[in-house]
């Protein structure tokens, strides 16, 4: 059964999997740069890193507080999601309120919207809107279709860019 938990040192083996699986479906033209949620754990201590995030006093002040949850079947890591408390002008185009990613090697076995659905079940409350907004790349249909089953109303597409990359993003709202 899936859990969302406190980032943990016991699944950093499982996390660095789910890096380097993603950096092979960067490579494949699977996902992009723009997208890589996990980060290099080689170079940062991924668990102080998600309780840091939580400490508006230990973040740049152009960044948001976070609570980043760690999402374990049984003994299994299988992703992360990150719910951020409110909306930058940034984050308001590209990112919203909620970000997420699964170790490519459990993709379309449902985890992303059970997933989804626990941060929204659980931990809605941490946003201080009234609403939720979740992005995707336009051309990123499994995830277009996680959010929609989750409640999720486009209202429209922007474009991006991010290190030279433009791309187009879906800006979907789900209510609280």
């Amino acid at each position: 059964m899936l859990k969302l938990i406190e980032a943990d040192e016991r699944y950093l083996e499982e996390y660095k999997e789910a890096y380097l699986e993603s950096l092979k479906e960067i490579e494949k033209g699977n996902i992009s740069n723009h997208d890589l949620i996990f980060m290099n754990p080689d170079e940062y201590d991924v668990v102080k890193y998600y309780k840091t995030c939580k400490d508006q006093s230990k973040l740049p002040s152009y960044y948001v507080p976070a609570y980043g949850y760690f999402a374990v079947d049984g003994d299994k890591f299988i992703g992360v999601i990150e719910i951020r408390v409110r909306l930058t002008s940034n984050l308001l185009r590209y990112g919203g309120h909620i970000g997420y990613g699964i170790n490519p090697k459990y993709w379309n076995m449902g985890y992303g919207k059970q997933l989804l659905k626990l941060a929204l079940n659980e931990h809605k409350d941490l946003i201080e809107e009234d609403k939720i907004l979740i992005t995707c790349d336009d051309d990123n249909i499994p995830s277009a279709k996680i959010i929609e089953a989750c409640g999720g109303i486009l209202e429209n597409k922007v474009e991006n860019e991010d290190d030279g990359e433009r791309f187009i993003t879906r800006r979907y709202w789900i209510k609280k």
